[in-house]
Formats: structure tokens, sequence, C-alpha cells
């Protein structure tokens, strides 16, 4: 019996020590089969950083070489990287530029000069619900304060875990783009209102002729005439007494009455000096429209006197400043100057125009017309041109952004924002001068055109 438990306890233990043994060689294989998965994880860890130093590369490069502007931010909008081309536009180097909050570097006002908050930017948007947001013609802003137009795409990027960790910010700055084309636009109409003025002065100018002579001719006629009845009157007097021509005498008297021979005499000389200071009013007009047109000198420098220029300028925009302001005219005598003869008059004509605009808006309803006075004169080597008003001048806040394409502070309809733009690139570009301002709001502005004399 007793035997028999010892026996049993034999078999028990030989099955537990076969079962361990069974375990310790389960266990060993387990462990090779994780020392192999762990070799696999660290050569696809490997080949995963490799991947990621070539990803990095070709994003570098791409941002580097892609003709767009390119910004990569983080969640709070931080920049990343940035390329040239972004960096360039925007004026920042890489160095300044890495860290800045985006949004509060470049795009913090809008274009009329309000807050833009972050939270109603779209790269926000972007970063908040996952989705691109596609942008035309905002504003952005460079690190000196001034603004161009721009169109962009946003889009989120993700992490491994599908993550939003940040956007993607593509740009291009369209202020090149759109003042060629404005330039192109208004060079095409410029052309053709050159030649509009130059086909109406041709038919004006003849007719005008013809009309200035037939005027000059009535009115010598008319001398005579008065002459004739000036020796009709002394006959008529010493007549006057003798019966048998008493019938003649009355009828002679009558036609006199009712031709009314005083009141011709003291007006129609008046007529006559009205009618041809009007038609040297118009021919004034066609030689201006003829001068400033020149649709075939325009395409060269030629040496004109720039008070002619001014002159014809004039005769031109008559009617956007005689309704709001007086005339002040202080033209010195100036060497010739080389320029483009239609570019710069066109110059003249937007700095008019726009001090009639500025006098307009202080006037209002008032009676008192403003003032705007224009200057010519010889600087050292430069010939200068100022244009004064006595406008509403220009806000401090705006002053920077003048000269910007685009930007203006007239009511919609008034003005595109594009002549002070391309006035600036006709004088600074085109010409090698410079077209400055001085401003005080409430007090009125002076614009100042300086051209090299030997340009």
């Amino acid at each position: 019996m007793s035997g028999s438990k010892a026996d049993d306890r034999s078999i028990l233990f030989s099955i537990s020590i076969g079962r361990s043994h069974k375990y310790l060689v389960r266990s060993e294989d387990s462990v090779s089969e994780y020392d192999k998965d762990l070799k696999t994880l660290k050569k696809e860890n490997e080949n995963l950083r490799e991947a990621l130093t070539q990803v990095l590369f070709q994003n570098k490069m791409l941002l580097n070489w892609v003709n767009g502007a390119v910004i990569t931010l983080d969640r709070d909008g931080k920049v990343l990287t940035a390329n040239e081309t972004a960096l360039n536009a925007l004026n920042w180097s890489m160095e300044e530029f890495i860290g800045q909050q985006c949004h509060e570097k470049m795009h913090h006002t809008t274009d009329d000069g309000g807050e833009y908050p972050w939270e109603f930017c779209p790269v926000f948007a972007a970063i908040e619900d996952g989705s691109s947001h596609h942008v035309d013609g905002d504003v952005f802003w460079k690190k000196d304060g001034s603004s161009f137009s721009a169109d962009y795409i946003v889009s989120p990027i993700r992490d491994e875990n599908n993550e939003i960790s940040g956007s993607t910010l593509i740009f291009r700055n369209l202020t090149e783009q759109r003042m060629q084309e404005a330039k192109r636009i208004h060079g095409m109409k410029l052309e053709s209102l050159g030649e509009l003025a130059a086909g109406i002065a041709h038919e004006i100018n003849t007719p005008i002729q013809f009309i200035g002579s037939n005027v000059s001719f009535l009115r010598e006629a008319f001398d005579d005439l008065l002459e004739l009845v000036h020796r009709y009157t002394k006959l008529f007097a010493a007549v006057s007494g003798e019966t048998q021509h008493r019938h003649l005498l009355d009828e002679i008297e009558e036609q006199e009455e009712q031709a009314d021979v005083e009141y011709l005499k003291g007006e129609a000389p008046k007529a006559f000096d009205q009618t041809v200071q009007g038609v040297e009013r118009v021919s004034s007009l066609v030689l201006g429209l003829k001068g400033f047109a020149h649709t075939k000198e325009g395409e060269m420098k030629l040496a004109v006197d720039l008070n002619e220029i001014i002159k014809n300028t004039l005769v031109v925009c008559t009617n956007a400043y005689k309704y709001v302001a007086e005339l002040e005219i202080d033209l010195k005598d100036l060497p010739m100057v080389k320029v483009f003869h239609g570019d710069i008059g066109q110059v003249i004509l937007n700095l008019i125009v726009n001090a009639a605009h500025a006098i307009e808006d202080v006037k209002k309803d008032s009676t008192q017309m403003g003032k705007i006075t224009i200057k010519s004169f010889q600087e050292g080597d430069n010939v200068v041109v100022t244009v004064t008003d006595t406008g509403c001048g220009i806000p401090e806040g705006v002053q920077e952004r003048i000269f910007d394409p685009f930007f203006t502070t007239k009511n919609v309809g008034r003005g595109s924002g594009q002549g002070l733009a391309i006035s600036r690139t006709i004088v600074h570009d085109k010409h090698g001068g410079e077209l400055s301002f001085e401003s005080k709001t409430g007090k009125g502005s002076t614009f100042k055109i300086k051209l090299p004399i030997n340009s």
C-alpha cells in the first residue's frame, strides 16, 4: 500500500519535470522570436529614419526651389521653416523669422487699417477645422511696415497619429503682376485717349479756323458799317429841315429805331469780343489735347519744356478743379529735359485731380473756394514741379501706404488706388527722378516731382 503511494509520487514528479521542461523549451523559443522581432523593428526603424531624412531633405529642396513663397507653422502659428521666396517677399531673414508668430508679423491688419484677429485668420481655421483654405487678394505686411496684395493657400499638417500639428502657407505676391496689368491697361487707355484726342483736335481745328477767320471778317465789316451809319447820321442831321425829303427822312428814322442802332453800337463789339475769346479758348483746348496726346512721341524720350506740359495738362483737366479751387501758377524758366512726354503729363494730371478731390472733400457745401498752387523751378541738377492744395491732407496713419498699389483713401468710384503708384513708377523707374510729398491733416498736401536735367 505504501509502496504504491511512493510510486505515485514518482510518477507525479516525473510528470512535473516533464511539464517544466516543456515550458522551458517554449520560453526559449519565445525569447528567440522576440529577438528576431526586435531586430526587425530596429531595421524598420533605421529604414524609416533614412526615409524621414530623405523626405526632410526633399522638403527643404522643394521649399527653396518652388516658385511660390512657402512657410510652415506649428499649431500656435509660429514659423518653423520658410523658403527664400517667402523671406524675400516679407523682408525677413531666416534667423529673425523662425519662431515668430506668423499672423502677428505679416497678417495683423486689414487693408483698410483695421485689426485682423488671429481667430479670424484662415491659418487658424485650417489648424482648427483640418481643412484647406484658399484666399484671393488678401493683404500681407512686410517687416518694414509696407504691404502687398497676395493670394494664398493654407493647408493643415498632420503627424503620425493623424493629429493636426501645424499648417503650410503658400502665397504669391500679386503686386508686380497687378501693377504690370494695371500699367498695360493704363497704357492702352492712354494710347486710345491719345488717338481720340488727336483725332478730335484735328476735326475741331479746321472749323475753328474758319470760325475765327469769319468772326474777324464780320467784326471788321461791322466796324465799317458803323462808320457808314455815322456818316448817314451826319447827313440826316444836315437835311432834316428840308421838306422835300421829309417822307424819306421819316422812314430812315423809323428804321433806325427798329434796328436799335444805339444798342448795337454798345453790345455788338462785346459779342464779337466774347466770340473771339471763345474761339481762342477752343483753339487752346485743341492745342492742349494735341500736346497732351503725343501718341508717337510718347514712345521715346524727347527734350521738352516742362512748363508747356503743365499748361497743356491744365487745359485738359480744367473741369476737374475749376468748380472747387482757384488756380495759382508760378512757372520759372526751365532748361529742356528729356522725358516721356505723355507719361509726365499723366503724372501731373493725376496730382492735379487728386488735389481737386482733396479740396472737394473739405469744401463740400461751402461756397468758399480752395486753392491749388503749381510751381516749377530749377534746383541744382534737377527741375522741380510742385502741386500744393488746401485740401483735407493725408492722415498720418496711412501716409506710408499712399504709393502702395491699389491703396486709396477715396470713396468707391473716385479712385482705384493706381494713380500714385503708377506715377511713382513713371518718375522713379522710367526717369530716375523722385516723387515725394508733405502733408498735414486738415491743412493740405504738397507733392513734389524732381527730374534730373541730364537723364
